[in-house]
């Protein structure tokens, strides 16, 4: 459940891209530099790598858009704008590409430029940046520039662009283009200009940066709020019978808030945050996920929040099994932390009501407004969204619970939908700390925006593996751990309810749990817990020992107990 399903869908639509290519054809209307330079890399061996483990999953989509002769970035072909073209290399997800050419002799550079193709129909975008290199050997690089893209991230295409580095004047061998890749991204050609010989300046090594430090947000941290371990609590509309499965009563919570033994009797003390989101699909057709359904509006809004203040559901609930928690297992200072999710302001959503009174429903479609009005408008929405959870939060009164943090709804920055996304997060994560909270935020495998999450506004990010949902090998989860730790993140851990029944299943939660261990963070960070409903209820309440043995061990990772298995 949750953007989880969703997200499958748009993969399976983005994915749709692998059309029977066309003949790849060379293009002369790429300009070529002035004074005599020539196309060092013509024809030149390359790697193409991931910085992290290369996926099983998508080095298969991948195969749709092959290089397939080793030569395919230094040929001198151009795709055009079809992204069919066999001159063309697709390549999904996983952080980014890293293409190392060999010159094959000692070169004078002057220009580097990478050529890309953007398409937003099919999920193809340009890279945010690419990151220069040059070296002598191959093992001891010089850092050069960073070029960013320049185009609107909105502009649909198809449309192709270089991008270049010019003036070097450096001299090396090898030359590295790291790309980022959000979603898709297709490259044709890869030119290094310059003149062979030494007529140039000496490359300068860069430092060498400190190696295998830990990142990890701290458990228990400011930037977490103060949260330890954070489970996902969702609530919301349900068309089959119970109709109000998607909620929380307090005999619910009872094992998330204590760890219980199989008689249901408290034993200790386990989740200490609780994050409440909404159900995405909604009965009239509306839906909280960016672009799925009909857009939300304020009704939809302020029907998540009626949900998550009620007496004896959500919140209210959370707090009376905290009150007969501390009742039995003592330590009247404990509080259960509490994240609410801000639902997304949709860009295609023209009359999401009134939200300051001025009898204007605001209008957040860019494609109506344009992009400065579309996100002033859009602020507006999730400035009154945070107020009313804190006047409702007042009026509760609730004595066992601590309003920490806010969390950003969308697993990705949608800067295919709106230009300003990332500065309406930035925005957000202001305003709510200037009430006091926090922002934290748990994109989906290398969701777009997810190595630049501190600067776009965020205190705190987790990553979520995906790897339970995916028909792929464990190297996921030491990719993501990889990932996250050198970027400052944390680990989701996921769980469907198939992890109570199928031993395949259960195996993938435990490697997660594994991977904890071996990467550090079951201790050194705090973590999120994410439940498909009710699936740790049920594990608590089960007879069948090995679904039992899957509340257990969750309780011994959270502890930091747990032994991975050999």
């Amino acid at each position: 459940m949750k953007l989880r399903k969703w997200f499958s869908l748009c993969l399976a639509a983005m994915l749709a891209i692998s059309l029977v290519p066309a003949a790849g054809f060379a293009q002369p209307a790429h300009s070529e530099p002035d004074g005599g330079l020539v196309n060092l890399a013509l024809g030149k061996s390359y790697t193409l790598e991931t910085p992290y483990p290369r996926d099983s999953h998508f080095s298969t989509v991948e195969a749709a858009h092959p290089d397939d002769t080793g030569r395919q970035l230094t040929d001198g072909e151009y795709g055009g704008t079809t992204f069919s073209n066999m001159a063309y290399v697709g390549s999904i997800w996983q952080g980014s590409r890293i293409v190392t050419i060999d010159l094959e002799q000692v070169s004078t550079i002057q220009e580097i430029s990478v050529n890309v193709l953007q398409d937003l129909p099919v999920g193809i975008f340009f890279p945010k940046q690419v990151q220069f290199s040059i070296s002598h050997n191959g093992k001891v690089w010089e850092k050069l520039d960073t070029v960013n893209n320049e185009i609107s991230t909105t502009e649909k295409g198809p449309l192709t662009q270089k991008l270049t580095l010019q003036g070097i004047n450096k001299v090396a061998r090898y030359v590295k283009a790291e790309i980022a890749v959000d979603s898709w991204v297709f490259m044709d050609e890869i030119e290094v200009w310059g003149t062979p010989g030494r007529s140039g300046r000496p490359l300068t090594p860069s430092p060498q940066g400190p190696k295998d430090k830990i990142k990890y947000p701290g458990p228990g941290s400011e930037q977490a709020g103060g949260i330890r371990s954070e489970v996902l609590i969702y609530t919301g509309e349900w068309q089959y019978e119970p109709a109000d499965w998607i909620s929380f009563t307090k005999e619910d919570f009872k094992p998330y808030v204590s760890y219980v033994d199989t008689d249901m009797n408290r034993v200790d003390y386990m989740f200490d945050g609780y994050l409440f989101l909404p159900y995405a699909p909604l009965l009239d057709g509306a839906n909280f996920g960016p672009t799925t359904g009909k857009p939300t509006n304020k009704a939809h809004f302020e029907s998540f929040l009626d949900r998550l203040f009620r007496d004896d559901y959500e919140l209210g609930a959370l707090n009376q099994a905290v009150q007969e928690a501390k009742a039995e297992l003592g330590n009247p200072a404990y509080k259960a932390k509490v994240a609410i999710a801000i639902p997304y302001p949709r860009t295609d959503q023209n009359d999401f009501g009134d939200v300051d009174g001025d009898g204007i429903s605001e209008n957040m479609k860019v494609s109506e407004v344009g992009e400065d009005q579309a996100l002033a408008n859009r602020e507006k929405v999730v400035r009154w969204f945070v107020d009313e959870v804190y006047d409702r939060w007042q009026q509760a009164g609730y004595t066992e619970l601590e309003l920490v943090s806010f969390y950003w709804y969308n697993e990705f920055v949608a800067y295919q939908l709106a230009e300003k996304d990332g500065e309406l997060i930035r925005r957000t994560g202001d305003y709510v700390r200037s009430k006091g909270a926090r922002l934290q935020w748990i994109p989906y495998y290398f969701g777009r925006g997810w190595d630049e999450w501190k600067d776009i506004g965020f205190d705190s990010a987790l990553m979520q593996p995906n790897y339970t949902f995916h028909n792929t090998t464990a190297d996921r989860v030491d990719a993501v751990a990889q990932a996250a730790r050198a970027h400052g993140m944390g680990v989701e851990i996921e769980m469907s309810d198939a992890v109570l029944t199928n031993p395949e299943i259960r195996d993938k939660y435990y490697t997660y749990l594994d991977k904890g261990v071996e990467y550090g963070y079951m201790k050194g960070s705090y973590n999120a817990y994410y439940q498909q409903v009710k699936t740790l209820l049920k594990a608590a309440q089960s007879d069948d020992p090995d679904a039992r043995e899957v509340y257990d061990l969750t309780y011994q990772f959270i502890k930091g107990t747990y032994k991975a298995r050999q």
